[in-house]
């Protein structure tokens, strides 16, 4: 067989080099979004006050979840397989934070019932039912530009939700004209009798704080920390439940403090790619790091407070724990703050379940943690209520019986 051209074969030479180098790539490509993705998924288990960088992985978790997926996408279509499997491992091992940040529960959680016995025929009764509703309020929907006698749509939704207990947070009232805090508090007197509001202690005359609203009695309501900073509000209370002490933790944590001029920087870069806006929305994500390192101080200010109530209790108190606490599910805050305590989002959402909707930031930063006494039935964020930039979560629960 008569040898082959020159050019033929130098093309096959070129041609392996190439295959060769794509394979190479595709190779280092799969090992660097799998580092990044394990990495980002148990960044939690870092403090930001032992490693900044930690909680910024935290924050890019689905970034680098779609990128993962687009790769692996991507080597399956040249039939990398090797590659392929690097990318599946990572999934596999960050399965449970996958989960957790987008649960995809396609059914209702069955109700737990109790055994009822009536003439000699038994049947059963489901367990009685108990719902919260948490929502950051954007300042109550801007309640001090509201006339007093104009309703406040903040407030006709607590009404109407058929909550059990309603937690505000940037719960604002007027120091005069607008709705005063008495006058706020009366639109909902009637369905809520029991009230309680933990102030912004950092102004004379404090106009803003976290709420709660509830139908049961307050039997305990104390402030847990006098000393946190402007935006970082917690209230303690124990309820009386059908004759049952439950108790119940409505926190507002350190906001990320974004400005509308860096929000705004933010979105320019995502709709159109300028390097002058990227380097200043680089230097906008570094304002984050002392948020990060504020909010698990008040993590640990308030699970140092609980630690001591729990010393006080004859026996384990149902609990719950639910506000806006500024952080996603992959954070350090999210994993102290709930502590052997169950995600209701986890127990019965579907998809990441966004709260906030600030473009271009969408995440799931305000949670309802509960203790085992509960099972979720239901849980819910109402996106079509856009009087803030949150969302509304409203929660169903059984309040189990004593074992």
């Amino acid at each position: 067989m008569a040898a082959l051209p020159f050019w033929r074969r130098a093309a096959k030479v070129l041609f392996r080099a190439f295959w060769r180098s794509i394979r190479v790539a595709a190779t280092a490509l799969a090992l660097a979004v799998s580092l990044l993705l394990v990495a980002s998924a148990y960044s939690d288990m870092i403090s930001p006050l032992v490693w900044i960088v930690a909680p910024f992985l935290g924050l890019f978790f689905p970034v680098f979840l779609l990128v993962a997926l687009s790769c692996l996408a991507g080597l399956l279509a040249i039939k990398r397989w090797r590659s392929s499997l690097v990318i599946v491992a990572s999934l596999l091992i960050c399965s449970g934070r996958i989960w957790r940040y987008c649960p995809m529960h396609l059914s209702a959680p069955e109700p737990v019932t109790n055994v009822l016995v009536e003439d000699g025929v038994e049947g059963r009764t489901p367990v009685d039912t108990f719902r919260v509703l948490t929502f950051n309020t954007c300042a109550t929907g801007k309640a001090k530009l509201w006339k007093k006698d104009e309703p406040i749509p903040v407030m006709e939704l607590a009404r109407e939700s058929g909550a059990d207990v309603v937690c505000f947070q940037e719960y604002q009232f007027s120091r005069k004209g607008g709705y005063e805090e008495p006058q706020l508090r009366a639109t909902l007197q009637k369905e809520y009798p029991y009230y309680h509001i933990v102030y912004n202690s950092d102004q004379k005359k404090p106009v803003m704080g976290v709420a709660i609203f509830s139908k049961w009695p307050l039997v305990k309501q104390e402030k847990i920390d006098k000393r946190e900073k402007k935006y970082c509000w917690a209230g303690y209370y124990e309820l009386n439940v059908r004759g049952r002490r439950v108790a119940l933790v409505n926190c507002h944590l350190q906001s990320n403090s974004i400005s509308d001029k860096n929000r705004k920087l933010y979105q320019e870069q995502v709709e159109h790619f300028q390097a002058d806006s990227l380097r200043r929305m680089e230097e906008g994500l570094r304002q984050l790091g002392p948020s990060f390192r504020t909010r698990t101080e008040q993590v640990s200010i308030i699970n140092r407070y609980l630690a001591e109530r729990r010393k006080q209790w004859s026996e384990p108190l149902p609990m719950l724990i639910c506000g806006d606490m500024n952080d996603t599910p992959t954070s350090f805050t999210y994993r102290a703050l709930r502590g052997d305590m169950a995600d209701t989002w986890q127990d019965a959402g579907f998809g990441p379940g966004i709260t906030f909707r600030s473009a271009p930031f969408w995440f799931r930063i305000d949670h309802i943690f509960h203790s085992s006494h509960f099972r979720t039935l239901d849980v819910e964020v109402m996106r079509d209520q856009k009087m803030s930039d949150h969302y509304p979560v409203m929660a169903t629960f059984q309040l189990l019986p004593r074992e």
